[in-house]
């Protein structure tokens, strides 16, 4: 069954439709959003188990291809370019290979239609310990948090999830469900290798990540043999925040070729 997703939307023209990573929102992509609404009307949703959108107790790459499914139909768009980053890669890739009369063109930021060893063990300790009942400000959240990560952007980044209320602070995302379904994520589903996205597609990765190595390409244009693939100069897995322009510029390039 899908679920309902939370969006919003921005400016006029052929739609453009942006989907986030895991632990992400639609908030990550605000200002891109903004820049790209000066010439395409641009949706961007929260997935399911973040940000205002529904949970859930599954997360399959099925379910979350289908969640966006019933958005597209909702708002009748056509033509679609669909960009996804990181776990939002992969359902924009499901998305492409199930559903490919809906999509114009495919962007896939930093992420491979392959299985990853996950490595958010810590993180996911470190938010579900954080004394959220005794917390006084979000600027002693953040201090909690970084020093049980010791990383300020990626703790910064975790506190975006963090909402407060009358009844104090609590997480956005859906922490037991993401968690029960870390393997699924951290995988891709076995979609059948007939089944190919003939359309175009650019695969831009970050050339400090290690989500796009050489070795995934092969793999890449097995599903999408249209594949452009491309890797950005200092920038890791999150291209989209330390290299804005260069992936603006990127994106518009590709969908107005």
């Amino acid at each position: 069954m899908p679920v309902k997703l939370h969006y919003i939307l921005h400016g006029e023209g052929s739609p453009i439709l942006i989907l986030h990573g895991l632990f992400g929102s639609l908030r990550n992509w605000h200002s891109i959003a903004k820049i790209l609404a000066e010439e395409y009307q641009v949706i961007t949703p929260d997935l399911r188990n973040h940000g205002q959108s529904e949970h859930a107790d599954s997360m399959t790459y099925t379910e979350m291809a289908e969640d966006v499914l019933y958005l597209i139909k909702e708002l009748s768009f056509e033509n679609i370019s669909l960009i996804g980053h990181s776990m939002g890669g992969k359902v924009a890739m499901v998305n492409a290979l199930l559903h490919p009369s809906l999509i114009e063109k495919l962007i896939v930021l930093d992420i491979a239609p392959v299985s990853y060893v996950h490595r958010y063990g810590k993180l996911f300790q470190a938010m579900q310990d954080l004394p959220l009942d005794q917390v006084k400000n979000r600027i002693e959240a953040g201090t909690i948090l970084n020093n049980r990560i010791n990383d300020t952007f990626l703790s910064q980044f975790l506190l975006q999830n963090l909402n407060r209320d009358e009844n104090g602070f609590q997480w956005r995302l859906n922490l037991p469900a993401i968690l029960n379904n870390i393997e699924f994520i951290s995988g891709f589903p076995d979609i059948g290798t007939d089944i190919k996205y003939d359309k175009p597609a650019l695969f831009l990765g970050g050339k400090n990540s290690h989500f796009i190595q050489a070795d995934y390409h092969r793999t890449i244009r097995g599903y999408f043999p249209r594949a452009e693939i491309e890797l950005i100069e200092n920038a890791g897995h999150m291209l989209h925040i330390e290299q804005p322009e260069v992936v603006v510029d990127r994106i518009r390039r590709f969908i107005n070729s």
